[in-house]
């Protein structure tokens, strides 16, 4: 589009250039800016884009939408300014009404739930990837400003385009799709994760429903949901699209039945309604990832295609870094699953353990799930009484909140030299040191900012 365009469509008025300007880009960080870009100067509580226009305009950016010109003016002339009253809105406003501008064959799939969302969206986008041209979510930016940043990037010439939708305030969800309108809705599962600001798990249900409600209705809009997950009934009433549930215990029109858990994942695959199976192999561990397998073909299935091609993309798909990524080091195998932490994904973790078949010792270095408000001491000891049911040789706790998964996991029989609380993660270092030996399996999970990964790094 150009300036003008763009002008129109966020609500902007162009006070300095051209409007016939082309922009390709819309970026709100200076370090990847690239010529025929836009600059976004978002503000923050601790930050604020308008003291980097001028950086904006050294990195070849044709133009910066800001909200107070006067701090804007003595960037170089070249850069075009876009004024509008709060630079957030703008990008919302832009990224809504870009939206609407794309044909109806280019369709949305937001993916949400307490945990699995970056796996899911990479899947489905692997499976769909066999056949159409998708676009998806870059890393895990699947907030406020990563979505509209993300919808951006879509054009006429994807078919899909996949966007992870993260929350943990109540309405940010009913926001997100406002601005994607998605056609198709997944919701990997519910559990306890947020509930300092969501409540209760009823609480992280109805956030999460906000996507299938505003989902079309029947033929027109898909939800694909867990028959597993004990909020799957209440999610179904929520929503007028088209449901398809998948599942491992309970009847679903997707289901994974002989599972082999021997080094990676192999199972098959079941479409209840055609009566047609296929066998898949994941590249990855644990039986929870089988669900995220599950739901991505559930999408492929709606959107036509064969249990081949279905097959195909999820045993090519590459799985994201630090989601049970496996490290091998000094004759020790590290999981790394420290991308983040809430009940749910530590239950999964611990599931993973005890059923990997591994010759040597289990180890699992476990740190603090956070914002669980007043239901942190009960879900930490919850994750504890399950590590000493584990077949675990040694649990270390990492945090002050994690020290209850050790006092659960003793409390539940664990004997007292296979249980190590430590405060921080730079103590773990030197534990793990002199604790971990060749031959061990080691898992490595908690909430990003406990930083796990730093016992790897060192």
């Amino acid at each position: 589009m150009n300036l003008g365009q763009l002008a129109e469509l966020c609500d902007a008025q162009l006070i300095r250039g051209s409007p016939d300007v082309p922009v390709e880009r819309i970026s709100t960080d200076t370090r990847s800016l690239t010529p025929r870009s836009c600059f976004v100067a978002l503000q923050g509580p601790r930050f604020d884009g308008h003291e980097f226009v001028t950086d904006a305009a050294r990195s070849g950016a044709s133009a910066a939408v800001v909200s107070d010109p006067t701090r804007a003016m003595n960037s170089p002339s070249a850069l075009a300014l876009l004024q509008v009253q709060d630079t957030l809105t703008a990008l919302h406003k832009l990224a809504t009404n870009y939206r609407r501008l794309l044909p109806p064959t280019t369709r949305v799939i937001g993916v949400t739930g307490s945990s699995g969302k970056t796996t899911t969206k990479d899947l489905i986008a692997a499976v769909l990837g066999e056949r159409f041209q998708v676009l998806k979510t870059e890393g895990n930016t699947n907030n406020h400003i990563g979505l509209p940043l993300n919808l951006l990037r879509l054009d006429e010439s994807h078919d899909f385009g996949v966007f992870e939708l993260g929350t943990n305030h109540p309405g940010e969800i009913r926001t997100l799709t406002g601005l994607c309108q998605p056609q198709i809705g997944v919701i990997t599962c519910i559990g306890l994760a947020h509930v300092e600001f969501l409540g209760d798990e009823a609480g992280v249900m109805r956030e999460k429903a906000s996507l299938i409600e505003a989902l079309p209705r029947n033929g027109d809009g898909l939800a694909v949901l867990n028959a597993d997950d004990k909020w799957c009934q209440e999610l179904r009433g929520r929503t007028r699209a088209t449901v398809i549930t998948v599942g491992i215990d309970n009847f679903a029109d997707i289901r994974a039945s002989d599972i082999r858990i021997n080094g990676d994942l192999k199972f098959r695959l079941n479409i209840a309604k055609k009566r047609e199976d296929v066998v898949v192999r994941l590249k990855t561990l644990g039986r929870h990832q089988i669900y995220n397998a599950l739901q991505a073909a559930a999408v492929g299935y709606f959107a036509g295609m064969d249990l081949d091609d279905i097959r195909e993309g999820l045993e090519n798909a590459e799985f994201p870094k630090m989601r049970m990524q496996v490290i091998e080091r000094d004759g020790v195998r590290y999981i790394n699953d420290c991308y983040n932490a809430n009940l749910p994904s530590m239950q999964a973790a611990l599931r993973m353990m005890q059923e990997q078949p591994w010759p040597g010792r289990k180890v699992a270095i476990l740190g603090d799930m956070l914002e669980l408000g007043d239901w942190s001491a009960q879900a930490h000891r919850q994750v504890g009484e399950q590590a000493a049911r584990s077949d675990l040789a040694m649990l270390l706790t990492v945090g002050p909140q994690a020290k209850q998964i050790a006092l659960a996991a003793l409390a539940a029989g664990m004997e007292t030299h296979r249980v190590l609380i430590l405060q921080d993660a730079a103590e773990a270092k030197d534990a793990v040191r002199g604790l971990v030996r060749e031959g061990d399996f080691v898992l490595l999970k908690g909430s990003r900012r406990v930083g796990l990964e730093k016992v790897l790094e060192a």
